[in-house]
This record gives C-alpha cells, structure tokens and sequence, in this order.
C-alpha cells in the first residue's frame, strides 16, 4: 500500500485527437500507450464502442456572421451555447455536434461547421453533410475576448490526483464533462501499479486516528488481492476504500469552474474536496482565468 499526496495539472493540449487520448486513456491507466501517431486509432476505437463521453473534453468556439446567429438561435440546438454581447459567438463539444451529426436526418442549419469539421477532422466527420454557407472564423485567442463572453465560451481541462470520496461530490457538478480512473478495468496487483492499491489520507485525520485509518487500508488492500485470486476487478474492486487514489479529468467552462469554485472552496464544504479546489482556485487565479476570489 502507497500514500500518495493529492495534486493537479492543466491539459493544455490543444489538437483534437491528441487531448482526446490523453484524458481517455486515463479511465484504463494507459497513458504508456501513447505514441505520436496512436491518437487517431485511439479516437476510432472510443467511438466503435460508443464511448462518447470523452469526446466531450475537446470544445469548439466560433466567430459567426449575424444571420446565422439568428438561425441558430431560432433552431436551439441541445448543449450548443450562444451569445451575443460584441459578437455573435457559440461554441459546443464533439460530442454535442456529433450527435446532431450522426442523425438520419442532419439539421441543415449546421452543415456549415459540418464543413469545416469535415475538412479539418474528416476521422470523426465523414458524411461529407457540409456546405459553406455562412463564414465562421474558429477562436484559439480567448483573451481576446470581453470576461463574460471568455467565462462562457472558454473551456479549461484539469486532471486532479485525488480519493474516490472527493470524486463522488465532483461529479454532482453535471454542467461539466468527466473521465476516470475506472476500477472495473484497472488491475491493482500489476506490476504497472507496483502491486499495491494507493490511498489518500484524509486531510484532517488526527494523529491518533492514523494507526486506525493504515489498518483499513492495509485490510482492504489484503482482501482486495484475495478476491482478484476467484474473480475480476470489477467485482474485487466493492471491497476498496473511499480513500482510494484516483484520476479523474475534469472539462468545464470558466464560468462553471467559478460555480465549483464557490461551493467546495466553503467552508461548508468537505475539508478534502476544499483542499485541492483551493489549489485549483490559486491556479486559475495566477493564468487569468478568473480576476477574484470566489
């Protein structure tokens, strides 16, 4: 058994494919895997087996003409976001446009980024549905942006070393995209994981309590190791601890890290989820992501 600290980083890779492997392969602990060339057949691989969520963490924010601001505006489509306060913008996940994408019958009030998602990622999209009606100009400078259009239209990627329990209040946030660490697949007794389960102490465990809390986790462990001997990890994993380590990627827009911000960085909040989104908070503090304390 290994206690380990927990910690962040940003994702601050920018190409499709790419980011879309990295915060994959964490749900499997793969991240050995990738190579320059193994995000495309990665990517291929989540979609044949339908696991849409991860394209969720790569979001798209566009520049529009006015009238077709209005038309998107008018058809309303699900998780695509518009504003218009200097500019008409909107912007949306993979995900959100390749479900419209796929249907039998394609809104043709999208074929415009259909074709230039077509031209520019012809792996995912290759319904050759588009058609260029209106100019729409892709953003990649968001400080060019007024606050209230970047908290809206600016989508941050963190990956947060934490325990099973701070996730399980993390992801009641559901105006945010999540991948895992997943217990059904990652085996702990591997040598890819030092034969050992890693833990997390819980910030405010007194002292005495310590020999208390080792014990569990050293028991769980035992038991967990056992289990694998008569069955699989998915079914071996009931018996690990809360305060399993684990990974968990986190997609949002500023504007709703700001509302994660307010309400783990309480002092209602839990002391362990308030410990690390403290951190966070002192992050996006020091890049500009947001001007104030929340």
């Amino acid at each position: 058994m290994k206690i380990v600290s927990p910690s962040f980083k940003e994702i601050t890779e920018n190409r499709l494919y790419q980011k879309i492997e990295m915060c994959g392969r964490v749900c499997y602990k793969s991240e050995d895997k990738i190579t320059e060339d193994s995000a495309y057949q990665f990517v291929k691989k989540i979609c044949l087996n339908n696991h849409g969520s991860v394209l969720e963490h790569y979001n798209f924010c566009f520049r529009l003409e006015e009238p077709y601001y209005h038309i998107l505006k008018e058809i309303d489509v699900p998780f695509f976001h518009l504003s218009y306060e200097s500019e008409p913008l909107v912007s949306f996940n993979v995900r959100a446009f390749l479900t419209q994408y796929q249907k039998d019958v394609f809104p043709s009030e999208l074929k415009t980024f259909a074709y230039f998602l077509e031209k520019n990622y012809p792996l995912l999209f290759d319904k050759k549905r588009g058609e260029e009606e209106f100019k729409i100009e892709l953003i990649t400078d968001f400080s060019l942006l007024s606050a209230s259009e970047r908290e809206m239209h600016q989508y941050v990627t963190i990956s947060l070393i934490t325990d099973r329990g701070v996730t399980h209040e993390l992801v009641r946030h559901r105006l945010a995209s999540y991948s895992q660490e997943s217990t059904r697949y990652c085996n702990y007794s591997k040598d890819k994981f030092n034969n050992e389960i890693s833990v997390i102490k819980p910030i405010t465990l007194p002292d005495e309590g310590l020999p208390i809390w080792t014990k569990a986790m050293e028991n769980a462990e035992k038991s967990y190791f056992e289990l694998l001997n008569v069955t699989t990890p998915q079914v071996a994993r009931s018996v690990l601890p809360n305060s399993l380590k684990t990974e968990i990627v986190v997609t949002a827009s500023i504007q709703e890290w700001k509302l994660i911000f307010e309400l783990r960085c309480s002092e209602r909040a839990h002391p362990d989820i308030r410990f690390i989104m403290n951190q966070v908070r002192e992050y996006f503090l020091k890049k500009g992501y947001i001007n104030e304390i929340i």
